[in-house]
């Protein structure tokens, strides 16, 4: 009996050209990118090369933009925490009860240390209230963390009108697009979203 793999939102196989274009980093280009010698200038000018293709998949304005980091779980941390150190004085998130677990668990940390957080509902379609959505955002509001496509129902939050929402208020704007990017197009220079997470194991690119 053949097995079937189903699990794709979960996470791909790592596709053979991505193995094929990895491994002469691990056998052959093993330079810290930082170094001055000539092991380093190739690993520097592959990491630049990836950080444009990402630049090319998303969309966004510079590749100077992209960071890299070790994980999804990384990258929605790293926008929310950054969001609110940037800004000491707001002491309120905007999500939804249908994010990650990534973000849920970072809010329930967030609000024992006092922060109010925000989970809006959505309706029996999966769907959030924009209206009620509106009325939450205010100059206390550090930021508002919505994912673009949700992992279980396949519901695509519109984001990018949500975000001109929040840029109108004045606060920052961030989605978890880890379920989105790859089949959504996206060209971020030409919305207002702040920040995105994406994760390249949901693309058959490697863990982490």
């Amino acid at each position: 009996m053949t097995d079937i793999y189903l699990d794709n939102n979960a996470t791909t196989k790592v596709d053979r050209a991505v193995v094929d274009v990895m491994i002469p980093y691990f056998l052959e280009q093993y330079g810290n990118p930082s170094s001055i010698h000539k092991f380093a200038d190739g690993v520097a000018k592959g990491i630049k090369q990836a950080r444009q293709q990402v630049q090319n998949l998303i969309g966004c304005e510079h590749d100077s933009e992209v960071i890299f980091t070790s994980c999804g779980t990384e990258s929605n941390s790293t926008a929310i925490l950054s969001a609110i150190k940037a800004q000491p004085n707001k002491k309120e998130i905007i999500t939804t009860m249908v994010e990650h677990p990534a973000i849920l668990s970072l809010c329930d940390a967030l609000e024992k240390e006092g922060y109010t957080i925000h989970r809006m509902p959505v309706d029996r379609a999966g769907r959030l209230n924009l209206e009620a959505y509106k009325k939450l955002l205010s100059d206390q509001v550090a930021i508002v963390s919505v994912m673009w496509a949700n992992n279980e129902t396949g519901t695509i939050f519109p984001v990018v009108e949500m975000a001109e929402m929040a840029n109108a208020a004045g606060v920052m704007f961030h989605t978890d697009a880890v379920q989105a990017v790859g089949k959504i197009p996206m060209m971020l220079q030409d919305t207002k979203i702040d920040m995105l997470s994406v994760s390249g194991h949901k693309l058959h690119a490697p863990k982490g």
